[in-house]
């Protein structure tokens, strides 16, 4: 189904998360293979979820990881595209070789001019920058401008402050490219709640 904006799910770790994302339209799915990372996924079981799905591209999220070490696993898992977690130099995100969604961070001292010189330097680099906040916890008069600004010059996914009451005002208002949601862990095996993605689905559906 077409959704009215660009979504990315991260944080995927099991096969009710995939299915109901990919079942819902989800354009990006996001799954933790950092071996630094105590959650990551190991790659047999990044290979039993995604087999189950189709229709999504495949990204692969890391923290630490040598940008060597990402090419070779991004090629032997066919990922889509890769996310860094954390800002590389520019010479390692070359050696990757997939499309790269980049995370950079916001909070309440962000220096507009500052962000907007290291997004110019990384924007030949990188397919998309996911903005998050440690900070702010919703999208509101003391971030919005900021928001509407880098919207209005790179492919901005925005990955935090999303909710069902404020999402027709970022897509109007903002127009980022697309949104950022999170998954999030079974209650037990086979058994997931999915209220939260399923607000925003409903709206985004609208």
């Amino acid at each position: 189904m077409a959704l009215k904006t660009t979504v990315l799910v991260n944080g995927i770790n099991n096969l009710s998360d995939a299915r109901y994302c990919a079942g819902m339209g989800a354009d990006m799915m996001g799954f933790n293979l950092d071996e630094s990372h105590p959650d990551h996924l190991t790659e047999e079981a990044f290979k039993e979820i995604t087999g189950w799905v189709a229709g999504i591209q495949l990204v692969g999220e890391y923290d630490h990881a040598s940008g060597h070490h990402i090419h070779e696993q991004a090629k032997s898992l066919n990922l889509d595209l890769v996310q860094l977690n954390k800002t590389y130099l520019i010479d390692e995100i070359r050696k990757i070789g997939k499309p790269v969604i980049q995370k950079v961070f916001i909070n309440k001292d962000t220096i507009e001019a500052e962000l907007l010189d290291m997004l110019d330097l990384y924007k030949a680099e990188v397919a998309f920058f996911l903005v998050y906040s440690d900070d702010f916890t919703t999208i509101d008069e003391t971030n919005i401008r900021l928001l509407r600004d880098l919207s209005g010059l790179y492919k901005i996914i925005i990955g935090f402050g999303v909710e069902k009451q404020n999402l027709p005002a970022i897509l109007d208002e903002v127009r980022p490219y697309g949104i950022g949601l999170q998954g999030s862990d079974e209650i037990k095996p086979g058994l997931k709640t999915f209220d939260e993605l399923e607000e925003i689905f409903e709206v985004l559906e609208e």
